[in-house]
């Protein structure tokens, strides 16, 4: 008789448990660290792979995603609310989070089973990511961050930051924070917005699309929150 490593019991795991639909909140550290570009870019990442996705939109004022994305929403949160749209029919919730003045996220983002801390590359944004750990830790008993890296420099400079901001976040808080992967500074990333596109989808060969589909294909091996339950109401919602 043979035992499993841990990698391949988890795969086992995953595939004999219940289908569960991936919620995922993807939450900036500061204003204009990237959180909308990685949300969107993820969320085609993932429809290329051949999941079905949808993305949330919380921007209420600028709808930011929505209108990078270039399609109508065939639903509202309150749709999704009253039962009226269901969630089962996709395999990923991708949720550009957006948070309330006192640091909390919408019950949706606040459920969400994996939550990704975007960042940029200068220390009042990483200040600021681990503050916004540390705020979600505290809000949610959430245990686990992935971290993304928007506008890196180089790889040296993702592992430093990353690395520094998960041991201090492990030695002060207790949880386990990792690199999710790294957007490249990017042209072609301001040039989709100025066209109103999304890179993945504008622009396929860009090193931000390699980026995004790299992380999207990591996504089925993050381990699922255990303690993520069913969110009660949300704030807008939209297929991919």
């Amino acid at each position: 008789m043979s035992i499993l490593g841990s990698d391949q019991a988890e795969s086992l795991r995953r595939m004999l448990a219940p289908r569960v639909t991936r919620r995922i909140a993807v939450v900036a550290s500061e204003p204009g660290a990237g959180a909308t570009t990685v949300a969107l870019g993820l969320t085609n990442a993932l429809s290329l792979q051949g999941e079905r996705v949808l993305l949330v939109d919380e921007d209420r004022q600028g709808a930011r995603a929505t209108r990078l994305a270039g399609t109508t929403p065939s639903a509202s949160l309150d749709d999704v609310l009253a039962g009226r749209t269901p969630l089962t029919d996709v395999r990923t919730v991708v949720i550009d989070a957006r948070a309330m003045q006192d640091g909390s996220l919408s019950p949706l983002a606040g459920a969400a089973h994996n939550f990704v801390i975007v960042m940029r590359p200068d220390a009042t944004s990483i200040t600021a990511a681990y503050a916004c750990i540390k705020r979600l830790h505290h809000l949610y008993a959430c245990r686990r961050f992935h971290l993304v890296v928007n506008m890196a420099t180089s790889e040296a400079a993702v592992t430093a930051i990353t690395g520094n901001l998960a041991r201090t976040a492990g030695q002060y808080l207790g949880v386990e924070a990792s690199s999710a992967g790294a957007l490249p500074v990017d042209p072609l990333v301001v040039r989709g917005l100025h066209l109103g596109r999304c890179v993945v989808e504008a622009f396929p060969a860009a090193a931000a699309t390699t980026a995004l589909r790299r992380m999207a294909g990591a996504v089925n091996g993050w381990p699922l929150r255990a303690d993520a339950a069913a969110p009660r109401s949300m704030a807008a919602a939209m297929p991919a």
